[in-house]
């Protein structure tokens, strides 16, 4: 029988509409509401929160990008939790694998689109211009090798011919250059303004621990995976040993694929916004689909079960 693992994503697929591209209920909105009274979003985000089309692209800002996307995953789990089998395993890509932590259980809601804030504001004082492109056609290595010449570094590999890579925001046309030069078939700059998972942010690694540090830790219902190694994650030592590292180190999703799949989890469900990850999932062979591909909890919920079952 196949098992079910939950994929959290990563900034690059939200837009100002976010909040509206699930259909939350009252659980999720109570969650939202609890999230807001216990403070855990600046006052700047939550004004956001309050009234997006006031300024639409501050979504793209990593300021506010990160706590809203980890407050929105936070809610859409809030609706499933309760009605779809428990999860084998949980794997969250970039700012998603700190929104698995709260999926697992081992750190609540509140704190978990705290330590998102955080997180943002730590990576912003280390590098606040910074620019991700992913990078198809060239191999882990023939990208290290471009993204060396090109002023840049090994953000994430995703596949062997599928990688991002980060540089500072002045460095992307030469980056994309040299991936260019190197034989890439595609160069795709995200919408992301920062250079995540590369030694650029070197110097919010151990401040984002001592966060980790502070924050109260529960017991961990399912293993999270570890981006940067696919280390199943149970206890708070491992927590606070691999998810800071993540920020600065790069992510090796491939791995994390593989991982799921030598483990029997054939069956990807992805919280959302966006497919990517669903759709990188698909590419390995696994059945997986995207929250957002669905017009309902019932919806999802149901495909889940039936898959499970075949």
């Amino acid at each position: 029988m196949s098992k079910l693992a939950i994929l959290g994503p990563g900034q690059g697929a939200q837009t100002p509409d976010l909040f509206e591209r699930f259909p939350f209920t009252e659980k999720g909105l109570a969650l939202r509401q609890r999230i807001l009274n216990a403070g855990s979003l600046t006052p700047d985000v939550a004004a956001w929160l309050a009234d997006p089309a006031v300024d639409p692209q501050a979504l793209y800002e990593n300021h506010f990008s990160q706590p809203l996307l980890a407050l929105f995953q936070a809610m859409v789990w809030e609706e499933l939790r309760g009605l779809l089998p428990s999860p084998d395993v949980i794997a969250g890509y970039s700012l998603g694998e700190l929104s698995a932590y709260g999926c697992a259980g081992a750190l609540s809601p509140e704190v978990v689109v705290r330590l998102a804030g955080i997180r943002a504001r730590l990576m912003d004082e280390a590098s606040p211009h910074g620019a991700l492109l992913a990078v198809t056609g060239l191999s882990p290595e023939k990208a290290t090798e471009a993204a060396r010449l090109g002023g840049g570094h090994l953000a994430i590999v995703i596949a062997e011919d599928h990688c991002v890579l980060g540089s500072l925001a002045t460095q992307a046309e030469r980056l994309a250059q040299a991936a260019h030069a190197a034989g890439a078939r595609e160069v795709t700059r995200l919408a992301v303004s920062i250079a995540s998972h590369t030694p650029l942010l070197d110097a919010a690694v151990e401040p984002f621990r001592t966060a980790l540090e502070e924050a109260v830790w529960n017991e961990a219902r399912t293993p999270v995976l570890a981006g940067i190694n696919a280390t199943k994650v149970m206890r708070r030592e491992q927590m606070l040993a691999w998810l800071p590292e993540q920020i600065h180190r790069t992510i090796r999703w491939d791995h994390c694929l593989q991982r799921l799949s030598e483990s029997g989890c054939r069956i990807l469900l992805e919280l959302g916004p966006g497919k990517q990850l669903s759709h990188m999932g698909l590419a390995c062979g696994l059945e997986a689909r995207s929250v957002e591909e669905f017009r309902s909890v019932e919806g999802i919920v149901a495909w889940v079960e039936k898959s499970l079952q075949s």
